[in-house]
């Protein structure tokens, strides 16, 4: 099955490539009337998202560093880290889990769950509310990191 059949959320294969991270594929449709919190395109606040922070916890910390002081840590709700402490201890649980979570971090009715894929300069992820997203997080993880194992190159398949 698809992701997004798996877990009833929307699927995405985000990228980061010449120090930008894009959302590049979606299971959303492009006249979806439903609420999404990603569009395909640059995502000016991958540090708040799940697939920005498997993105980012890819990089080494020279690359990181620029990232951050081109990009920084703006706030986009009250749950986003903004301290670069916080948000390098972050990355160390998500390079330790291989899997990363993002609570409301990009918009407070969302919740985002991504794992790597191959070399690390991709990311699948999905999106669902967060009244949703309860209880569901170890079964996300292995539906995506499944996904990932089987080499799944788009987010719509």
């Amino acid at each position: 099955l698809g992701v997004r059949r798996a877990v009833g959320a929307h699927a995405y294969l985000s990228v980061r490539r010449g120090g930008r991270i894009a959302v590049v594929d979606s299971t959303t449709a492009v006249t979806a009337d439903a609420a999404d919190p990603f569009e395909v395109g640059l995502d000016q606040g991958a540090h708040a998202t799940a697939h920005g922070k498997v993105l980012l916890a890819s990089l080494g910390r020279p690359a990181r560093r620029r990232y951050l002081d081109e990009h920084g840590l703006p706030r986009l709700t009250e749950h986003t880290i903004t301290s670069p402490d916080r948000f390098e201890a972050e990355l160390r649980r998500v390079r330790a889990a291989g899997v990363a979570v993002s609570v409301g971090e990009t918009d407070p009715a969302y919740t985002c769950v991504a794992v790597p894929l191959g070399d690390g300069t991709r990311a699948l992820s999905v999106s669902l509310p967060t009244a949703r997203f309860r209880g569901r997080r170890s079964e996300l993880a292995r539906v995506l990191t499944r996904a990932a194992r089987h080499g799944f190159p788009a987010a719509s398949e």
